[in-house]
């Protein structure tokens, strides 16, 4: 574990001045008193920021890599990233990669001490203000709101570690370094019970609060927690096959879904949920904001554009996932397809992924070798296609240009993924995807990802009514695949289904032009190296070091 100071908290977060993201809005650091905090309310609200500060993004947060780089949904052109270790067999409990241990265990040792410190706080010597009422409406919920975030980063490294100390008070650095693990199912236990408790008593959104601040943890996030978790449960990795896990799997999920208009969530326009404006979707629920950057998007541009680097690649593995727009899937043995093997595709790849003669951000990209965008170009795409989710085509560094910044806000959770969760858990459940199990779960796995399917500006055909149980299952992963990429889902989805060997091949897409005529060509690219230790994460030395009674993981 950790050690972390007593006496004295850090108190800091990057700006965000998004509307809509203003709880996040904070960019001093300060260095107070433990008694200092919880005797001034505006102290103690900026020790709740602190708190909120460590939920992750998936913006390169890697050593500039996103997590679908360890994928094979991606790779990321820069062979000397630490997200190449996840790939090439190379980490370990002395070259670790994510390491996100410490900095979890620093949220939540924020956290209990917010907890055990600001109980009975009422500030008194504010009480004649005039903003006290609104001050004591916005405490009395910080409670709730910090402990979804300490069951948030537990789940965080619960899915990456397994079995790990489950704290729920401050410790003295001598107990903090002598705590004993607790089991994967025991954390997970804790963080659903957790999130029933606090769904109870946070709002659905804060708009009846007076700072009306959006950002912050309402109802539906902790019911959105409670349900990945127990679709985690549930799942091969984690637990041999059970159908009431399953089942309590899909009954969590339909606890939003049952009451979807009661928590203002509906399935958008897939384009706007990426955008600078997203935290103000009705599907997305909780959004984490990083503030206005230009980083992203040059990180992503495509070489042959302005100020572009290049990063994550999309593979011909993800791309060859998105159906043709009648619902049957893409074939290169197909020579119409061949020829063409953009047209007449899912919406949801050109929302996604950039190709060759797409105009992105501005200019139609050239991908076929010697192109502007493509190789011999270094540090050019090396799979044939570019990342276009998430990154906003308005930003610009040609000199002189208005835009070369913009708000950005990654998606922790949002309805559609909710509506696969019940579809997957439906599924497992019941066998049958038609079934439904009168009121307490009337929706089948079959309609729940058709919902997803018919959103607008997608319109996907609906899997059939006949379909057998396998093939809705081998279906659902590559709908889960295509919907949530780039979201952070597919690192976590492949380990929890105990798939990761089919992530061995990866694949690009060889593009030529002679004359006017461009030729369409996939080929492998890349052999990475897959062992089953790599279901989860080594817990460095130096953290076993630390503390003797932490367990390797096996393998490492």
């Amino acid at each position: 574990m950790i050690e972390m100071k007593l006496k004295h908290i850090i108190l800091g977060l990057s700006v965000c001045l998004l509307t809509g993201c203003d709880f996040m809005n904070c960019d001093e650091s300060s260095d107070y008193q433990k008694e200092d905090v919880f005797t001034s309310y505006n102290r103690t609200k900026k020790m709740v920021t602190h708190i909120y500060s460590f939920l992750p993004h998936g913006f390169c947060n890697i050593d500039g890599a996103m997590h679908e780089a360890a994928t094979d949904d991606a790779v990321h052109v820069y062979g000397t990233s630490n997200i190449q270790r996840f790939v090439d067999g190379t980490w370990s409990a002395n070259r670790t990669v994510d390491e996100v241990w410490s900095k979890y265990y620093e949220g939540i040792r924020a956290a209990n001490l917010f907890l055990a410190e600001s109980e009975g706080q009422t500030f008194e010597e504010w009480k004649y203000s005039d903003q006290y009422d609104k001050w004591m409406q916005n405490f009395e919920n910080y409670q709730y709101e910090v402990r979804f975030l300490r069951a948030f980063f537990y789940f965080e490294l619960a899915k990456r570690y397994r079995n790990i100390p489950l704290v729920t008070k401050v410790l003295a650095v001598d107990e903090a370094n002598s705590v004993e693990p607790s089991s994967f199912d025991d954390v997970t236990d804790y963080i659903v019970s957790e999130c029933a408790d606090i769904a109870k008593e946070l709002p659905i959104d804060y708009s009846g609060f007076a700072d009306k601040e959006e950002g912050r943890i309402t109802r539906g996030a902790a019911l959105a927690l409670k349900a990945r978790v127990l679709l985690y449960k549930a799942s091969p990795l984690y637990a041999a096959h059970d159908e009431e896990k399953w089942k309590k799997a899909a009954m969590a999920a339909y606890e939003i879904i049952g009451q979807a208009s009661t928590l203002k969530y509906k399935l958008g326009d897939y384009a706007a949920l990426f955008s600078a404006t997203n935290s103000a979707e009705a599907e997305n629920i909780l959004v984490r904001p990083v503030g206005e950057t230009g980083s992203f998007e040059e990180a992503n541009f495509p070489m042959g554009v302005k100020g572009g680097k290049t990063s994550t690649c999309p593979t011909e593995n993800l791309v060859g996932a998105y159906e043709m727009e009648d619902g049957s899937a893409f074939d290169w043995s197909n020579e119409e397809m061949r020829k063409n093997p953009y047209a007449n595709r899912d919406p949801r790849l050109a929302l996604t992924i950039a190709y060759n003669g797409m105009a992105w951000p501005e200019s139609p990209l050239e991908v076929w070798e010697g192109g502007a965008n493509a190789l011999p170009i270094n540090n050019a795409t090396l799979t044939g296609y570019y990342l276009k989710k998430y990154v906003n085509k308005d930003i610009s560094f040609e000199s002189g240009t208005p835009v070369s910044k913009a708000h950005h806000c990654w998606v922790l959770f949002r309805y559609g993924e909710v509506l696969l969760n019940y579809a997957e858990a439906m599924a497992n459940a019941f066998g049958d995807p038609t079934h439904k199990e009168g009121d307490l779960l009337p929706m089948s796995a079959l309609e729940a990802v058709n919902l997803v399917r018919a959103r607008a500006s997608v319109d996907m055909p609906e899997f059939p009514s006949a379909i057998s149980p396998d093939e809705f299952l081998k279906r659902l992963k590559n709908e889960r695949r295509v919907e949530l990429a780039f979201e952070g889902h597919r690192f976590w989805d492949v380990r929890r289904w105990k798939e990761l060997d089919i992530t061995k091949d990866i694949y690009g897409v060889s593009v030529k032009k002679q004359g006017g005529a461009v030729t369409y060509t996939k080929q492998q690219i890349a052999t990475r190296v897959v062992t089953d230790n790599m279901y989860f994460y080594p817990i460095s030395n130096e953290e076993i070091f630390r503390n003797e009674n932490l367990k390797q993981n096996t393998g490492w």
